[in-house]
């Protein structure tokens, strides 16, 4: 059970990312984090789907090796083509947009408990179905967060802690769905790592591989290119390989709609004379991301962290004053206290604090 605190600042990190007015794709693998800060899960995933209830993109914290993506898409999305979209399609016509389940005992015995659930370790599942703002709402898709079991089933008060902030998933994914990502100042977030032998085929990865590597290619992640997709990341990685192998010191980078992800490779010498590549990948964070979430670890009171925040990202006092709905003198104030607090004398200390946060 999470204490009252890490929930209070949970819920401010997660309206704070929403109002950051970034594309959803660079935003959901820190607010999937984020809401699991909020309601205690394993992993969470979010599912983007069209008017039909057809699943149409992804991110998921756990995913599907490609090749068992493509099985689930072939012996149980395609052969009952209705199934995902039946029982999304339930949920988004149901009244209250928050709903949990545990799996029950019959389920487990199916091919689909063995071959999606059993593999994703998931034995509780709570959702949300996230509409867009405005007049019209339209379902914009669903939130899943997964516990195994291991864990409590979900219940009323974490579907509630999820409700009090549906409407800031509303606003922040209910923008451009997947819109380029403008550079900006990054730094590490993730890394995995994979050896290939020098034809491109993979020997070994770690996992997060193919998480990462889906998302820097870029594609949608979507049961109906499943097929597809490990010959179409075969091809993308031996021309990432190629690449890194062609200007060995150089960093790789790579622009997609899940943000900028840079690869570099070092070349491994084998006992038996042969040779092999470590291809790294590197999900680079945003500058605004990176401050939010540094924000939400130090110990600041509520409005800290949001005077930090707007001063990292180099709000003036006037500005400041008009987010607060306070005068500027009031703003000042808070700045100077802030600035006493974190023991600094200049506005870019503030922000160089929250990102080593």
């Amino acid at each position: 059970m999470a204490s009252k605190n890490s929930v209070s600042i949970a819920r401010l990190t997660i309206r704070q990312l929403c109002a950051l007015g970034l594309p959803p794709p660079v935003l959901l693998p820190s607010l999937l984090a984020g809401l699991r800060k909020l309601v205690p899960a394993a992993h969470a995933a979010f599912f983007y789907c069209d008017a039909s209830g057809q699943m149409t993109n992804m991110y998921a914290e756990r995913m599907l090796p490609p090749e068992a993506m493509a099985r689930y898409y072939e012996r149980h999305y395609r052969a009952d083509a209705h199934a995902f979209s039946r029982a999304y399609m339930t949920r988004v016509a149901a009244s209250d947009p928050i709903s949990f389940r545990s799996v029950s005992a019959a389920e487990k015995q199916t091919d689909y408990y063995k071959e999606v659930f059993s593999l994703l370790e998931v034995e509780h599942v709570l959702y949300a179905i996230v509409r867009a703002p405005g007049a019209k709402r339209e379902a914009l898709g669903q939130l899943s967060l997964y516990r195994d079991a291991t864990s409590v089933a979900f219940g009323a008060a974490d579907a509630q802690a999820l409700r009090d902030v549906l409407h800031y998933l509303s606003q922040a994914l209910g923008e451009t769905r997947f819109a380029p990502v403008a550079p900006s100042s990054e730094q590490t977030a993730e890394e995995a790592m994979a050896v290939l032998n020098d034809a491109g085929d993979l020997l070994f990865s770690d996992a997060d591989w193919s998480r990462l590597v889906r998302m820097a290619r870029g594609e949608r992640i979507a049961p109906g290119s499943a097929r597809d997709e490990p010959r179409a990341l075969t091809e993308f990685l031996r021309g990432v390989l190629h690449t890194t192998r062609a200007a060995p010191n150089v960093l790789h980078t790579v622009e997609s709609p899940w943000g900028r992800f840079a690869f570099r490779q070092h070349r491994l010498d084998q006992p038996s004379g042969g040779s092999a590549r470590a291809l790294i990948v590197s999900r680079l964070a945003s500058d605004p991301v990176r401050l939010t979430e540094g924000a939400s670890r130090l110990e600041l009171s509520p409005q800290q962290r949001e005077v930090a925040l707007m001063i990292a990202l180099g709000l003036t006092n006037a500005e400041i004053a008009a987010k607060l709905d306070v005068s500027v003198n009031t703003a000042g104030y808070h700045v100077k206290q802030l600035f006493q607090k974190l023991d600094v004398h200049d506005r870019s200390d503030v922000a160089r604090i929250l990102r080593s946060a």
